[in-house]
């Protein structure tokens, strides 16, 4: 489906049609989106995850042609359109030229009346108002007039604000002096089991470790069953490892001499913040906190690296709140069929 404004044309791309190097383009006009909008995650995704939708991704185009927005966009099963690739995805992606704020705003505007000419239902979850893009996409919704559009929250996606935080001791005296002791006796207990704590880029021959690993914490409940579904989380996760730039994802493991490597963390990172992304391990080793192991780690990397942000992503879990987020709300916005 086309439709042309005076200034603004919006087409229907499918991802696979859209030149990296323009998705690579308007991404780089907005370091407020998060790792999850990098195009390798989106590849994946459809890899793994595409065959029950239909991309019916959008892009919009200026007067003289040069592409302005990018939507990724899937057709269900159920008839609704849902953002793409956010199924396992925490954030979703929204990609405008942000260099203008007229322009981007006109874009905006010009790629939410092409949505509302279709009469299917929308369900566009995982916006974030931390991310430009999303800010401006949801403002858009909300002013034009043709369909009625209901904001609501979606998730709590707790996160520790390290604004002015350069130890990670300064960010423990923040919180509750009982939940900031059990840190500290734990990392100690740690360090006297001799654990060893290693950071590395993602490598596609350290994911065979890292789903059992995922396995041995969660088993049915988690990624990588044994069956159909878990083919597909092994083949999205196997594509990303393969497609991801270097500093995209960091795998953090915790070993040592009586369990071996005993629990893995995955990490991204995006310009302003470390997202806690998914984690396993070995239930014989509990007695470590091997969460909390890696926590530490991976926060002590976020304030090295002078991030804002450590993310642990959607979900209201208490250990979140223990050592120290607080809750970000993640957003969606819904439009009945017409």
């Amino acid at each position: 489906m086309t439709s042309t404004t005076i200034a603004w044309t919006v087409r229907t791309l499918p991802l696979a049609e859209l030149p990296a190097s323009e998705w690579e383009r308007l991404l780089a006009t907005n370091p407020t989106a998060s790792a999850f909008s990098n195009r390798a995650v989106h590849e994946a995704w459809w890899i793994g995850y595409g065959a029950e939708a239909t991309d019916i991704s959008l892009a919009v185009y200026d007067a003289a042609g040069a592409l302005y927005a990018y939507l990724p966009l899937m057709l269900r099963p159920d008839g609704v359109r849902y953002l793409g690739a956010t199924y396992h995805i925490d954030y979703a992606t929204v990609l405008i030229d942000l260099e203008n704020t007229e322009s981007a705003t006109a874009a905006a505007d010009a790629l939410v009346a092409h949505l509302f000419t279709d009469t299917a239902a929308l369900d566009l979850r995982r916006l974030r108002r931390a991310d430009n893009a999303h800010e401006l996409f949801m403002s858009a919704l909300a002013h034009n007039g043709t369909r009625a559009a209901t904001l609501t929250v979606e998730d709590p996606a707790p996160a520790i604000d390290l604004t002015n935080i350069t130890t990670f001791d300064e960010h423990l005296e923040r919180i509750d002096k009982k939940d900031r002791h059990e840190i500290r006796r734990k990392v100690r207990r740690g360090e006297g089991a001799g654990v060893m704590i290693t950071t590395k880029p993602h490598a596609v021959d350290d994911l065979a470790e890292f789903i059992k690993l995922h396995r041995a914490r969660w088993g049915h409940h988690g990624l990588f069953t044994d069956d159909e579904k878990g083919a597909r989380d092994e083949a999205f996760m196997r594509e990303l490892f393969a497609r991801a730039p270097e500093d995209l994802i960091t795998l953090i493991v915790a070993r040592n001499l009586e369990f071996g490597a005993f629990a893995a963390g995955l990490f991204l990172r995006d310009a302003t913040g470390i997202r806690y992304w998914n984690a396993g391990g070995e239930l014989a080793a509990r007695a470590l906190s091997p969460g909390i192991l890696l926590f530490a780690h991976g926060l002590q990397m976020a304030i090295s690296e002078h991030k804002e942000t450590f993310d642990f992503l959607r979900g209201n879990e208490n250990y979140k709140y223990e050592v120290g987020a607080a809750d970000v709300d993640v957003l969606m916005v819904t439009v009945p069929a017409a």
